[in-house]
């Protein structure tokens, strides 16, 4: 009955195309009212588990403590750069990007207090600050006890005093777009220096950058290479023209349908515009090399397109069930871009079918008059080889199987940004510089806390002076030791660069004490004299909570460090905090941006394990319905699972690891090795002849996996690393869905007639 359905819609094309044609032109104009939605997240959202536990706790913080978001901003000079004149530079440039919409505060040298023009006791450095540019100071003086600090040395200069540094604080919004691109317009005019911006909030948007040009440039180039070649298979104009015009109507039609439903494209859905381009010409060759291959047997184009509609359509099904079991993973940005890929491939096979036909019927393509990629092939290889392999193939699969089910279980799961850009990029210097000389990028928020129920305040509570307030907890001489020996334990976690607390404050007044320890007496005096300025206390405030039950220890990851491993370093970091406090009163929590990424990175092999799961079970039921055999639906299952065996391996050997650009590439894996199963075997069970099939479904599978490796290698020329991976893994899971369809399907298949 189906079947059926399906000869009348295509037989009634050429009499009915005007209400088709108005079909798709419908369909272009209703997409055509989301194009100025669609856009690109370069939020940090984009990179946290769904329903993350520790995104509260994250968000608590920042009401708790004020935002975590910031940028840091690297300035060197060739000369000497702490001068009278540089420094004038640096705090105009500073007033200006503290003026831009989105920064909440700039921390930088002039914000830190100069308590040592003259040096004088404790009690009187209370009156005894100055700062630069504001008070008479000497210069080289200055930059020394700057050096030393133990509150800004690595905050605003580095140890060596070459680099100095601007921590922009952001005010907590959801996007710095704009706020990025002001502060780079205002780096610009400031020539004299060599200013590189980096830092957590950069990471997100200079990736979607990168992203977005190189789908503007290496997409252009990759079109420009799939034209030249397909006309090189078809020898024809018209062919290619149809291809790549249906291409063009999908990838408009899906882009407006993503801005209808505001799914933006976040870094992990970054290649949906480059997989979409996949199967739309894979779907397209399908259908047109199929027509071809029927001019010569004189059946008609509406006939030819009713055989070929049934394998597109359990393949773009099989494909939709593949990417649609993302939605299972615990990854926001990963289930989004499920989603947005069955959409896509959904609107791929509705175009094709809609528009393929109607330009057919303006004009047939030509039949083969020529020798072509199937006949090469099959002269030059498949015979061949064809001896070797049924002697062999049984043998190989089993010492090859265990291989590839081992060689994914020694995957890492890291995400270290610095190396998803280029030396020669401003972000990868300027992460580079921050880590070296800064104190590093991503942070960790390490929580203090005291129970409700514990009392700030007892009978024996000092007193400085007639108007000072109660010595609270943290400003107590054993609690703060406290305090400053778990600083110091995590300082020494090599991973870790700057590390920062109320104690840092404590060391400065310590040495203003002639290094002598502080009792409850002096830490009461730092609290409510030494740090009763605005300044001070605009500082204060992002390390201890207006309560003062609550004190953060703020911490930065070394992300260049080449042992980095964010699971075990949380895992460190945990045990020192339990080997102090376990027992006591405080309680503690480990938070921050580098704790969501590390849940993200956790994730992930669980959620590829799930989804493929799904996946392959999923298609072996439904191929097993298609062709209503149990064995078939094994065949086709099993041309998938050797891919992703084979990439994952590979990447497994290759020491690369398992990401947030890099988990999509499975899916990749199954889709194209789906739809070259399902053609391949759909037209051998018909044909039972290996050379007919070579030569029909197998020189489409080799048109478009050709052309789909040939435009791929394009990206090999990106400054983005993960596009390059992209290319590379993308090109070798086709070539081995193209190898093991054409050469190990048709074997595996035969069993089903012994």
């Amino acid at each position: 009955m189906f079947k059926k359905l399906v000869s009348i819609y295509f037989n009634s094309i050429n009499d009915r195309k005007f209400l088709y044609s108005a079909i798709i032109l419908l369909g272009i104009f209703c997409s055509s009212l989301g194009i100025n939605n669609f856009r690109f997240d370069a939020s940090s959202e984009t990179l946290i588990l769904d329903n993350d536990v520790d995104y509260k706790i994250y968000e608590q913080t920042n009401d708790d403590f004020g935002s975590s978001d910031f940028l840091i901003l690297a300035i060197q000079s060739s000369k000497e750069i702490f001068t009278l004149d540089n420094l004038q530079n640096l705090q105009n440039l500073r007033d200006k990007i503290q003026v831009i919409e989105g920064v909440d505060s700039v921390v930088s040298v002039f914000d830190a207090p100069i308590l040592e023009q003259p040096k004088l006791s404790l009690i009187k450095s209370a009156s005894n600050d100055k700062y630069l540019l504001e008070d008479e100071l000497n210069l080289p003086l200055a930059k020394q006890e700057l050096i030393d600090s133990p509150i800004f040395s690595e905050l605003v200069i580095s140890k060596d005093g070459k680099t100095l540094a601007f921590q922009i604080n952001l005010d907590g919004k959801d996007n710095y777009d704009q706020t990025v691109i002001d502060i780079r317009s205002e780096i610009e005019t400031f020539k004299n220096f060599n200013i590189n911006l980096a830092g957590p909030s950069m990471i997100v948007f200079d990736t979607i950058n990168f992203i977005k040009n190189d789908v503007i440039t290496f997409g252009t180039i990759t079109i420009l290479v799939f034209f030249i070649f397909l006309y090189l298979i078809f020898r024809d104009f018209w062919p290619v023209t149809i291809i790549l015009l249906n291409a063009l109507i999908v990838m408009f039609i899906s882009i407006g349908v993503m801005g209808l439903m505001d799914w933006p494209i976040s870094i992990v859905s970054s290649n949906f515009l480059a997989l979409l381009l996949i199967t739309s010409i894979a779907i397209s060759i399908h259908i047109l090399a199929k027509v071809q291959t029927d001019v010569d047997k004189n059946i008609s184009t509406s006939k030819s397109l009713s055989d070929i509609f049934m394998p597109c359509l359990f393949t773009a099904l099989t494909t939709i069930v593949g990417f649609a079991s993302l939605i299972l993973s615990d990854i926001k940005p990963v289930i989004d871009f499920g989603k947005m890929m069955s959409v896509g491939v959904l609107l791929n096979l509705l175009s094709s079918f809609l528009f393929i036909p109607l330009a057919l019927e303006l004009k047939n393509i030509k039949s083969i008059t020529q020798k072509n990629i199937a006949d090469f092939v099959y002269n030059n290889g498949y015979v061949q080889s064809k001896g070797f392999i049924k002697k062999t193939w049984i043998p190989f699969l089993l010492i090859f199987i265990p291989l590839i089910i081992y060689l994914p279980t020694n995957l890492k799961v890291e995400n270290k940004f610095i190396d998803y850009f280029n030396k020669e990029t401003e972000i990868y210097k300027g992460m580079e510089t921050i880590d070296k000389n800064l104190g590093g990028t991503t942070p960790f928020d390490i929580i203090l806390s005291l129970p409700e129920a514990i009392e700030e305040v007892d009978e024996e509570d000092l007193f400085f002076s007639e108007n000072s307030e109660t010595a609270k907890y943290w400003w107590k001489k054993d609690n703060m030791d406290k305090l400053q020996k778990v600083q110091n334990e995590v300082s020494k976690i090599d991973e870790l660069g700057k590390v920062l607390s109320i104690a840092n404050g404590i060391e400065l007044a310590q040495n203003l004490n002639n290094n002598q320890p502080l009792g409850d007496l002096e830490l009461a005096f730092v609290r409510n004299s030494l740090l009763d300025s605005e300044r001070a206390q605009k500082v204060l405030e992002t390390f201890i909570d207006e309560t003062e039950k609550s004190t953060k220890i703020f911490a930065r990851t070394i992300d260049s460090s080449p042992n980095l491993n964010r699971n075990e370093l949380i895992n460190s970091i945990d045990k020192i905090l339990q080997k102090n406090f376990e027992g006591t009163e405080i309680d503690y929590q480990i938070t921050g941006l580098g704790v969501l990424y590390n849940n993200l990175l956790q994730s992930l092999f669980s959620s590829q394990i799930k989804t493929l799961s799904f996946v392959l079970v999923s298609i072996f039921l439904m191929v097993s319905l298609l062709f209503r055999s149990l064995l078939v639906g094994f065949s086709v299952m099993f041309i998938p699972s050797i891919s992703v065996g084979v990439v994952m391996s590979s990447m497994s050997i290759l020491n690369i690891p398992l990401d947030i650009m890099t988990i999509t590439i499975a899916s990749i894996c199954v889709g194209m090795s789906v739809d070259y199963a399902i053609h391949f075997a759909w037209r051998y069970l018909k044909e039972n002849d290996e050379k007919r099939t070579l030569l029909s479904a197998g020189r489409a599978i080799l048109i478009t996996g050709s052309t789909i490796i040939m435009g791929f290698l394009v990206f090999l020329f990106s400054n983005f690393n993960p596009t390059i991976l992209f290319g590379v893994f993308s090109g070798i899971a086709i070539f081995f869905a193209m190898f093991l369809s054409i050469y190990l399907l048709p074997r595996i298949l035969d069993l089903q007639s012994k």
